[in-house]
């Protein structure tokens, strides 16, 4: 059930872009918001704050999960379908990704480096540091939107994709208090360190085996970034490539996260067929 979700998941939210628009957390924010305040007086460590403000709508989601369970199995399964979409964040990157790729085909360099600022929120972009920003941030929203999303609800079902999706929410609403976006971030780099590590797999598995393994050994004993770590193992899978040829080399890229999401849904496959959920 759970990789038929996954697969009909990604299906129905590529299929239909309307699903964005009801991907509203603003209850959320009201909720930790009302939490935040009552407990102020009461709660001042940080990490009970944060566990305050999930506690609630993550029993409220086990009881509901469990009521739909004793009473069908079918709807238990819309209702982990459902989680699961309204849990993944926006795709468009996809499409941006492609976008930047024709454009540089096309040797519409100005329309790409537009792109990339919009993918990156960066201030400015050149010939320099075109690819670095544009693979640095597509890694970074789809770890966040996709692959997070993914392995959390695999591991824990609709309750692991709720808390991994709230998390995002918190750091992101608590951004300028910090008290709140230092502990939210810390749970994020604890909640992001597998997904990100099988990812890195992935990319080696799919990719240039000894430029990834090159990569690993090279961050093994530095003080980088988890991101850091799987942006270097990206761009070792990527060895072969020439990156004077920025279409192809982010062509490649582009290749090597579709083929890195096909070893993670075989891998869920073999899980489920060996008794996995």
């Amino acid at each position: 059930m759970t990789l038929i979700s996954i697969i009909l998941g990604l299906l129905l939210d590529r299929r239909w872009n309307e699903f964005n628009q009801w991907r509203q957390f603003d209850w959320f924010s009201q909720l930790s918001k009302f939490v935040l305040e009552k407990t102020d007086a009461h709660l001042h460590n940080p990490t009970a704050r944060y566990l305050a403000v999930l506690t609630l709508p993550v029993l409220t989601l086990l009881i509901i999960q469990d009521l739909i369970a004793s009473w069908s199995v079918l709807a238990a399964f819309l209702f982990a379908l459902t989680v699961f979409i309204y849990c993944l964040g926006s795709l468009k990157i996809e499409q941006q990704l492609e976008q930047v790729i024709s454009h540089l085909k096309e040797n519409e360099n100005e329309q790409a480096r537009s792109l990339i600022l919009e993918i990156s929120h960066e201030s400015s972009v050149d010939d320099s540091n075109m690819i670095e920003l544009t693979i640095r941030s597509a890694i970074h929203i789809l770890i966040e939107r996709l692959f997070g999303v993914i392995f959390w609800f695999v591991l824990l079902g609709p309750v692991g994709a709720v808390i991994y999706r709230l998390s995002q929410q918190l750091l992101s609403a608590y951004a300028q208090d910090p008290l709140i976006s230092t502990t939210a971030e810390r749970m994020l780099y604890l909640l992001n360190w597998l997904p990100e590590r099988f990812l890195a797999i992935s990319f080696a598995i799919t990719g240039h085996f000894e430029g990834a393994l090159a990569a690993f050994h090279d961050n093994k004993d530095t003080d980088r970034t988890q991101q850091h770590l799987l942006i270097d193992v990206c761009h070792g899978s990527l060895e072969g490539n020439e990156r004077d040829n920025k279409a192809a080399y982010l062509n490649s890229f582009r290749g090597l996260l579709l083929r890195s999401l096909v070893v993670w849904l075989t891998s869920i496959a073999l899980l489920t067929l060996f008794g996995w959920h």
